[in-house]
């Protein structure tokens, strides 16, 4: 691992890894369900949190990606650690707000627990119910706060993200991908993504063949290989490709939301990795003022930061 940067550049790239997260699914929202070109034709290249599409939301506001992701954050940070049922408790109390937006998978898991399913269990009743597989991305779009809180703790670290992801997808390929997601927020963290994606690859070869390959392959993929959709090593992919690729922050969340179909997704999880790498500070300020949720979202990442030992 590169050397632990300063402690008020850590802390800033903490906040930038939950508020790029908000931002990204807030930019993707009117692109939901689009195709790239109908994106084009609607909007022509959004830049601007504008709002709308088929959740109808105001500029700046978020949807699961991000509620989920404070559910989670809240938890680490409150129980200064993994309390799987209270996790499930807070995305429970979630589901019964009636959000905007809910995946199959996410929601057929807590309906489950919430009609008496032990936690432990919820998702594999969830796969069971629905009947198929279970790897889409709803687990990714919310695990950063785990590389945060472990970031320091590569073995923690991967134990915490297979087990959060399981709570809602019984799927091994989520948990292995959000295991490699926080991995890579990490290696953001401390200044060295490009370098340390090669080594997460090959540290991934005797978990996941599929995750590696993915990890291996990305960053010399042509833009025509990256695809944005609910499958979560699309969207593993999408992130890491805009990430390496792009100029900066706001370059790399603008080619990930533009590509449609599941843009808050692909903003979300392109915005945590991307907001690890740039920080707060590299998120344009015009973004941050619309986020609806800046405040609490920092709150969460500050509480994170000093368990983690940010000084």
């Amino acid at each position: 691992m590169s050397p632990r940067p300063d402690p008020a550049v850590l802390r800033d790239r903490f906040r930038g890894t939950l508020l790029g997260l908000a931002a990204g699914e807030a930019l993707g929202t009117p692109a939901e369900f689009l195709t790239a070109e109908q994106v084009v034709e609607r909007y022509g290249v959004i830049t601007e949190m504008i709002g709308g599409g088929v959740y109808d939301v105001a500029p700046g506001e978020i949807t699961d990606a991000s509620q989920m992701m404070l559910c989670l954050g809240r938890s680490l940070a409150d129980n200064g650690g993994f309390e799987p049922e209270d996790i499930m408790e807070r995305y429970g109390a979630w589901l019964e707000s009636q959000p905007r937006h809910v995946s199959l998978t996410v929601r057929a898991a807590l309906i489950s627990y919430r009609s008496g399913t032990h936690w432990d269990v919820a998702s594999r009743r969830a796969f069971e119910i629905l009947g198929g597989p279970t790897a889409g991305n709803g687990s990714l779009i919310r695990c950063a706060p785990v590389a945060l809180l472990y970031c320091t703790d590569a073995v923690q670290r991967h134990e915490v993200s297979h087990r959060e992801s399981t709570l809602t997808h019984f799927d091994r390929l989520a948990g292995m991908s959000c295991a490699a997601f926080n991995d890579l927020v990490t290696a953001a963290l401390y200044g060295d993504l490009a370098g340390g994606a090669p080594v997460i690859a090959r540290a991934f070869d005797d978990e996941d063949k599929r995750v590696a390959a993915v990890l291996r392959d990305t960053p010399d993929a042509e833009a025509e290989e990256v695809v944005s959709s609910s499958f979560v090593l699309d969207t593993l992919q999408t992130a890491l490709w805009t990430v390496l690729h792009a100029a900066d922050f706001e370059h790399a969340v603008t080619m990930a939301v533009n590509m449609g179909n599941d843009a808050t997704a692909a903003g979300a999880v392109t915005g945590a990795l991307a907001g690890a790498v740039s920080g707060e500070s590299g998120i344009p300020a015009r973004w941050l003022e619309a986020l609806t949720v800046r405040d609490e979202v920092v709150a969460v990442a500050d509480r994170l930061a000093g368990l983690a030992g940010v000084d």
